[in-house]
């Protein structure tokens, strides 16, 4: 991976095949050494101040249908221009049969991502290097198997962070999450396939401490991540320690989440 990819990224534009050009998507890109977690808000999306998905008008559930988002790992070839899959284990969106590829390359100051698989041409600007410091954490079904499906992941790049959280089903391949939402046979169907969270965000310059600034979950944006007192790091077994609370207060039930570390920075944004 070159040194100039990692950091964090902000798209200006894309043009797909048919002319379209867009400018208006809210896309933020954040990747380290090994891993991606990349985040697009549509300019449109209306304002949501509900606080669950079970309030959402059936309009207000379409919008959100509409945004993406994924995470994973980086297949980089240099070359000129180069070449760059991205292979997603989380995605907001249906699966595809077409692979998320493109070739790179530099246009001034601009990096050019044009389509190999699909026609599209996109703008990126680099908003922040980072700084060296890189890490990403990954939360995996069975840390026993390489292969296993991600729960979650969260990359950052200095001072900023991509978190994904994915679905507890995987959605039917191939369509679009309007289409699932369109057939979902009751409003507890849609909340489910709704409940995939990529958020964007800053670990320490926010408002508060790990701030969501923007999410596929309006409701989530303002609030913190995590408070850094339910982790516990172990970099000697490679691992960081998450309590979560399952929400039965009467009970008082807490699980512990252990997040795989794939790579590592200064530590900077778990200090207290």
């Amino acid at each position: 991976m070159p040194d100039w990819m990692r950091g964090l990224w902000r798209r200006l534009s894309i043009e797909t095949e048919d002319g379209q050009r867009d400018t208006k998507t809210q896309v933020f890109y954040l990747q380290t050494s090994l891993c991606f977690g990349d985040l697009r808000i549509p300019g449109d999306r209306p304002d949501i101040d509900h606080s669950s998905f079970l309030s959402l008008t059936q309009a207000e559930a379409l919008s959100l249908s509409q945004q993406q988002g994924f995470a994973g790992v980086v297949q980089f070839e240099w070359g000129n221009p180069h070449r760059c899959q991205w292979v997603r284990q989380i995605d907001y969106q249906p699966s595809q049969p077409v692979r998320d590829i493109g070739w790179l390359y530099w246009q001034d100051d601009l990096l050019i991502e044009d389509g190999i698989d699909q026609v599209y041409r996109e703008e990126w600007q680099k908003v922040d290097d980072g700084q060296g410091d890189y890490t990403a954490l990954v939360l995996a079904a069975d840390l026993s198997s390489p292969g296993a499906t991600w729960q979650a992941s969260l990359v950052i790049a200095g001072d900023y962070f991509v978190y994904s959280q994915n679905r507890s089903f995987p959605l039917p391949p191939n369509g679009s999450l309007t289409d699932c939402l369109t057939h979902a046979p009751a409003q507890e169907k849609q909340q489910d396939y709704l409940n995939c969270e990529i958020s964007f965000g800053r670990c320490r310059s926010g408002r508060v401490p790990w701030e969501i600034q923007r999410s596929t979950i309006p409701w989530r944006e303002g609030s913190a991540l995590w408070s850094i007192k339910d982790l516990a790091i172990d970099l000697e077994k490679q691992r960081v320690l998450q309590t979560v609370d399952r929400g039965d207060t009467s009970k008082n039930q807490q699980e512990i989440r252990e997040w795989k570390i794939w790579e590592w920075g200064t530590g900077d944004a778990f200090q207290g």
